[in-house]
């Protein structure tokens, strides 16, 4: 088999090969109408590009490595798929690792990931981490690195986050405005920043309106649907139920529902749940999810955009913090008390 070089479409096209080499590049400096002649000939013959020549005129490997927590769940799923969208369209290779929730396996995706010299990294941290030691060789290293969701706060690298304090102020305070206020808290870790700033905006929230905080109705625990089940078992068997229940996500919220059916309750009727999602998934709940609505999709573009910036320097790392706009939806998991 014989390969196929930019020479040989050159010669066949009486042209040089550096217009050749920049259309296939999709360089401004070539037409349009002379890029797509270009590509179509390259087509025609065979030609697949040298990787490897590429990779050692620019020293980079135009791969980029991406680590999430859980595949399983589809908010992870989404931001996975828009990311490698977003690559595609720029000529990125994308390697998905999962650390499955565990901080070990988080570490040794991350040293793989280094050792096959891509050249940046997006991270959501699992809910064990606490260890930032690989994180300060990644420093070291000088390679580009953007947290997404869950981000350690106080290293110098750039994250693209929820305002989850603010959302769970927004949404608890429109609760309370129903007339609830026997409200608990089905609260992640809170040695994960979502966790810490979603049971913060819940305290906050309550203090301000002057109504106790119950420490037996925050229950901390993980991200998954055991531990909305678990957590809404413990609560019932106290025999001293809330009206509403605040979780950390939509999967909480599932397990919560979960295990007050089984209990014989009724939601909205007995007792009513809302809690941060995205609503594509939660409108699937029966009944419907009120939600504290964040698009996976958006972070997954503003992520990868911010971070394929940093690798083309187009942007300094570890300088910029992102936002991702949150909107409360209220569905029927939560009833209203008060009419419009």
């Amino acid at each position: 088999m014989v390969n196929v070089r930019q020479l040989d479409i050159a010669k066949k096209l009486n042209i040089s090969r550096v217009t050749v080499s920049k259309a296939l590049r999709d360089h401004p400096d070539i037409s349009p109408a002379m890029k797509k002649k270009i590509i179509a000939i390259a087509r025609q013959m065979g030609y697949v590009p040298n990787q490897i020549a590429r990779q050692l005129n620019s020293r980079r490997t135009f791969t980029i490595g991406i680590v999430i927590p859980d595949l399983e769940n589809s908010f992870f799923s989404y931001i996975a798929d828009s990311m490698i969208d977003y690559a595609t369209e720029h000529n990125y290779h994308v390697i998905l690792t999962v650390s499955r929730e565990k901080s070990d396996i988080e570490r040794k995706n991350i040293e793989n990931l280094i050792g096959m010299r891509v050249d940046g990294l997006l991270v959501c941290l699992s809910q064990e981490t606490t260890d930032s030691q690989v994180f300060k060789t990644v420093k070291k290293m000088k390679i580009p690195l953007v947290f997404f969701d869950r981000a350690f706060e106080n290293m110098k690298f750039s994250r693209v986050i929820f305002n989850d304090n603010l959302g769970a102020t927004n949404s608890l305070n429109l609760i309370l405005q129903e007339g609830y206020s026997k409200i608990a808290n089905f609260a992640g870790y809170s040695n994960t920043n979502i966790g810490r700033e979603r049971t913060e905006g819940y305290i906050e929230t309550l203090s301000k309106n002057k109504i106790p905080i119950r420490k037996e109705w925050t229950l901390e625990s993980g991200f998954e649907l055991k531990d909305g089940y678990e957590s809404f078992k413990k609560l019932n068997r106290s025999g001293d139920l809330p009206e509403v229940i605040f979780t950390v996500n939509d999967r909480v919220a599932l397990g919560a529902y979960k295990a007050a059916k089984e209990a014989g309750l009724r939601i909205p009727e007995d007792i009513g749940i809302f809690g941060f999602g995205f609503n594509e998934i939660t409108d699937f709940f029966d009944p419907q999810l009120t939600v504290i609505n964040q698009d996976p999709r958006k972070m997954g573009f503003q992520a990868i955009k911010l971070l394929i910036s940093e690798i083309e320097k187009e942007t300094k790392p570890g300088q910029s913090i992102i936002y991702i706009e949150e909107e409360f939806l209220w569905k029927n998991s939560v009833k209203r008390k008060v009419k419009k």
